[in-house]
């Protein structure tokens, strides 16, 4: 064969071999887990709509999401879904409708769950599976639904609002984004990666799972407004200071978290705020105490060491690449000139301004800006480089050290983000900013914890300016630290989480507590800045409160894994969270909820078709640009193979030519 004809084969070898490996090869810095819609089984798959539901009292939320999986085909159907949830949601109920009949489900450990849902599958049996993937991504799955029918199933869930600023808040998230794998396709750093994403339906295609919400609303107190900064909404007020909040349209795409805040009137939010239960004879408490106002602010606050860290991946392609950027730069513009700073950016590759981090002054704030309006979203998510680096800097007496990271959160490695933070902090803070529609709140919630900072989230270019002010505020003003509850009198009393977490201006404290008598105070001691601070609550008049046992044994689930990752031994961990989860009927990583019903429905010979359910993109992503992707990394190999086939093409062209062409005879022009 004639090297032309060689190069032109391999040529078109190459650029076939190139939609494979955007659709599920492997590439070498990582894969971005995600699965076309048109890989799932051809017939109609079931149709998703959700009815989503709270009901705020106080400072704590129950919640019920509503999940109707209609069969619109001829054959016998099982859906699987992944969705989110709140990140520090306690599910602890689940209900299968089938007809006029309600299917309570029980709780069970996790493998014991999977085996009555798969026997009760086999045999033709409705049933429903809920399980837990990450504390904020779930997998729901509904087994035998008959052709032209439909099965519902209720989840119901605890959390408690956000208090930040003066401004109480919730956030329900809609679709699980795509997640960022790191390593080769079959890599043990994230065992559970092909659970973390469904498959993703083409925005071009329309809206897909169309989902409805309803909020009641009892504040407690007389409020100032009531908003969303994501939805249009209609709000309604009832009697009682109540009200009810409705999305403007009937339904919309869930491609986006959902976010209410209210506001009450100046000074009518208490200082501090007590829920009680009965349940036999323990007594379980949520004690929210807001902080010192006015804030003590040091007259001479140290100088910082400010390191901000932006993703650029793929997935920031869009809105939330211009989100972060336009973020970064009003944050650049605040350092004052005593301070010093870096910029580290990352994709596949992790890159930063300076060697070291230098004196915020003019040349060197004029370089920044010129290198942050540069970035572009591409490529992969490889985090853990970037955070690495950021947290490596030296421990400073004199310097406030202070780590600022911008991103989506989209990747599926949380824990060994989560252990570099642990082993890398030192005296530094580490703050995030969830950037986009569907950030990954675990991850901003957990990384901020562990790195003694805290989270804001900024879900549109509009927000920049409003989320920033306050996290700067934040930055400059000295934490609450040293914080610590006591409770004189109340024997052994527990209180999560233990160590309460250092605070920043505008949060409370907020604690939650299981004891077998209630003092009649709480004293609450904690240092702002270095001037000791100290509250006293009286619990005597506590608000009778529901669920406060369900909220409690949340955070001693979260309190034991975390102990897991501190060296207690796994087998140990598992025990401790089996007994509480069983105990309080909750989801966990080690539990489940499983609803069957006893009937056989299917007949034996009708066959069964499994679907994973497909998602919106999060709105803003781009979905050319994931898709482009391939999974997620840099295409190197593409384009080094590609390259080389077109070096060939070009060497087989010439030597053809060469041999085909007639001899051309060189003349030269005589100078006139």
């Amino acid at each position: 064969m004639s090297l032309a004809r060689l190069a032109t084969v391999l040529l078109l070898l190459v650029l076939g071999a190139t939609p494979a490996l955007a659709q599920g090869r492997r590439v070498s810095a990582g894969s971005l887990l995600w699965r076309s819609a048109q890989q799932e089984v051809a017939m109609p798959a079931p149709l998703l709509a959700t009815e989503v539901e709270m009901r705020v009292t106080g400072a704590v939320v129950r919640g019920v999401v509503r999940q109707q999986f209609a069969n619109p085909s001829g054959d016998w159907a099982e859906g699987v879904y992944v969705f989110p949830l709140p990140e520090d949601a306690a599910v602890d109920h689940l209900r299968m409708q089938v007809g006029d009949r309600i299917v309570e489900g029980v709780i069970q450990e996790r493998a014991a769950a999977r085996a009555a849902y798969a026997q009760a599958r086999q045999e033709g049996k409705r049933g429903g599976l809920v399980e837990q993937e990450r504390p904020n991504v779930f997998t729901s799955s509904v087994a035998n639904i008959p052709p032209g029918a439909a099965i519902a199933i209720e989840i119901e869930y605890q959390q408690a609002v956000r208090y930040d600023g003066g401004q109480l808040a919730l956030r329900f998230p809609m679709v699980v984004g795509p997640r960022y794998i790191p390593g080769p396709v079959g890599t043990d750093q994230v065992p559970d990666a092909s659970r973390l994403t469904p498959p993703l339906q083409h925005t071009a295609r329309g809206a897909t799972n169309p989902l409805t919400l309803r909020i009641e609303l009892d504040p407690g107190v007389p409020l100032a407004g009531v908003h969303s900064p994501s939805h249009t909404i209609h709000t309604r007020a009832l009697r009682g200071g109540r009200y009810e909040i409705e999305l403007e349209q009937v339904s919309v795409p869930a491609d986006r978290d959902f976010q209410l805040v209210w506001t009450p009137v100046m000074g009518a939010a208490p200082a501090a705020a007590v829920l009680a239960e009965d349940k036999g004879d323990e007594i379980f408490a949520l004690l929210m105490v807001m902080p010192p106002a006015p804030p003590v602010v040091e007259a001479d606050p140290l100088p910082r060491e400010v390191v901000f860290v932006l993703d650029q991946s793929g997935s920031m392609a869009g809105a939330s690449i211009e989100q972060a950027r336009a973020a970064l730069t009003l944050a650049l513009a605040r350092l004052r000139p005593a301070d010093r700073f870096n910029v580290i950016r990352f994709n596949h590759t992790t890159d930063r301004l300076f060697a070291h981090a230098q004196p915020a002054d003019r040349g060197n704030l004029l370089s920044a800006q010129r290198y942050v309006a540069a970035i572009r979203a591409e490529g992969g998510t490889e985090m853990l480089s970037a955070l690495q680096l950021a947290l490596d800097g030296a421990d400073q007496a004199d310097r406030l050290r202070q780590v600022i990271f911008l991103t989506d959160g989209a990747v599926g490695n949380e824990a060994r983000l989560f252990q570099a933070i642990r082993e890398r902090l030192g005296d530094s803070r580490l703050f995030t900013v969830g950037i986009g529609s569907a950030p990954n709140s675990h991850f901003m919630r957990e990384a901020a914890r562990l790195g003694r900072g805290t989270f804001t989230y900024i879900g549109d270019t509009a927000e920049v300016k409003e989320r920033m002010t306050g996290l700067f505020r934040k930055l400059q003003s000295p934490a609450l630290t040293d914080v610590r509850l006591e409770l004189p009198g109340a024997g052994d009393a527990e209180i999560l989480p233990g160590p309460i977490p250092d605070l920043y201006l505008g949060e409370p404290i907020v604690v939650a507590v299981r004891t077998r008598m209630l003092p009649s105070e709480a004293v609450v001691r904690g240092r702002v800045g270095s001037t000791p601070w100290e509250s006293r609550v009286p619990l005597q008049r506590a608000a009778p409160g529901s669920g406060l046992s369900v909220h409690w044994a949340r955070a001693k689930i979260a309190a034991m894994l975390d102990q897991r990752r501190t060296g207690t031994a796994d087998d140990d961990v598992r025990r401790g969270v089996l007994e509480v989860a069983l105990r309080h009927h909750l989801i966990s990583p080690y539990t489940s909820l499983v609803a069957v019903d006893v009937t056989p429905a299917r007949p034996g010979d009708a066959p069964l078709a499994t679907h994973a359910l497909a998602t919106s993109l999060p709105h803003g992503w781009e979905y050319e640009a994931v898709l482009g992707l391939g999974q997620g990394a840099t295409p190197g190999r593409q384009h080094l193979l590609v390259g080389l086939a077109a070096l060939l093409l070009a060497a087989g062209l010439r030597v053809a030519l060469d041999r085909e062409a007639p001899p051309v005879v060189s003349r030269r022009r005589r100078a006139p």
